[in-house]
């Protein structure tokens, strides 16, 4: 398939997978071939992507990082009325478990973000891909903790208003203060509590509270660097970034918002391309076949013109240093 941008579709395409609403619901499925109505629709909906057929894309794999079925426990246990209590604590923790299950069994790929067509909206796919971002960051770092901290990220949506409207933003100071004294009433772990406790604090003093380098809680400088990074990809407010350009701005902030060794982790395991992106090399177009977990910004493409036309091509290999990938390719077709 081809992830192809909305103001690329033409009617006549095909859909190469099911596309959702934010409550679960089926809205357009798999083999679809889609009208000028049904395109206008999607734009309404602010789906910026669909993955299309594509002849010569067919066997590049765009699984999920995280399951339909994981993402529909997820935002009906967060959106679930009621207060947080040990109860609904326990139900958090089991589903931090089985999103720990599915990411083991993707390790062998870089983490790609989910798009907003496998969940529906912008908030609910930053939410997702928060909780899975934050646990595959831990277990870079400190694997032992990767559940208490991805429980701390799926703490941080309990109730968020972003799962009524689909608008991402950043909790408000009285809405994360409630939310941490609900998380401590019903006696969550320690590491749990200071994650959210420090995940809007900042390596060089400047977040809040005011801790500095060190004394930030680990949890929380992981928590604090997903959501960054993710607000910018999945950002309502304003234009969003790709991931590429998200991941650059945040690397820039390595030492300042963040420690250096966070941000590196983050640039090791998280993809810039999607597999099935087209993207530019100087003059030369291709597609991304695969993204490997040991080298996500050097992925395997599939070379679409010049010389190399037809070749695949995997950019880890040494003589294959000289290729950069430059962006995403902005039109449908290719010479």
């Amino acid at each position: 398939m081809r992830l192809l941008p909305i103001n690329q579709l033409e009617p006549g395409d095909v859909i190469a997978d099911t596309l959702h609403s934010g409550d679960g619901r089926v809205l357009l499925r798999q083999g679809v071939a889609l009208n000028a109505d049904m395109i206008k629709a999607v734009a309404r909906w602010g789906i910026p992507a669909l993955p299309v057929e594509w002849p010569g894309f067919e066997d590049i794999d765009t699984t999920p990082i995280v399951s339909p079925a994981i993402i529909d426990k997820i935002a009906l246990w967060a959106k679930h009325p009621g207060p947080l209590d040990a109860s609904r604590l326990h139900e958090g923790q089991a589903l931090v478990s089985s999103l720990r299950e599915e990411q083991l069994l993707v390790h062998a790929r870089a983490f790609e973000m989910l798009s907003v067509y496998q969940a529906g909206s912008a908030y609910l796919t930053f939410y997702a891909n928060l909780a899975g971002l934050v646990m595959r960051l831990a277990d870079q770092i400190a694997p032992e903790w990767s559940e208490a901290y991805g429980l701390s990220a799926l703490l941080y949506g309990f109730h968020h208003p972003g799962l009524e409207d689909g608008k991402v933003r950043e909790l408000s100071a009285a809405d994360l203060a409630a939310l941490i004294l609900a998380v401590r009433q019903c006696r969550a772990p320690a590491p749990v509590v200071t994650a959210l406790l420090h995940h809007q604090c900042r390596y060089d003093g400047s977040g809040s509270p005011p801790l500095k380098g060190e004394e930030i809680y680990r949890g929380g400088m992981l928590l604090g660097l997903a959501e960054s990074f993710l607000m910018l990809i999945f950002q309502t407010d304003q234009e969003p970034l790709p991931a590429h350009e998200a991941l650059e701005w945040v690397m820039g902030g390595a030492g300042t918002d963040f420690s250096l060794e966070a941000v590196r982790k983050l640039g090791r395991i998280v993809a810039p391309y999607a597999a099935g992106q087209v993207v530019t090399l100087g003059r030369e177009v291709a597609v991304v076949q695969r993204v490997p977990a040991d080298w996500p910004n050097r992925p395997v493409i599939l070379m679409l013109n010049g010389e190399s036309k037809g070749q695949t091509v995997d950019l880890r290999q040494a003589d294959q240093q000289t290729r950069v990938i430059s962006g995403v390719y902005q039109n449908r077709l290719w010479s």
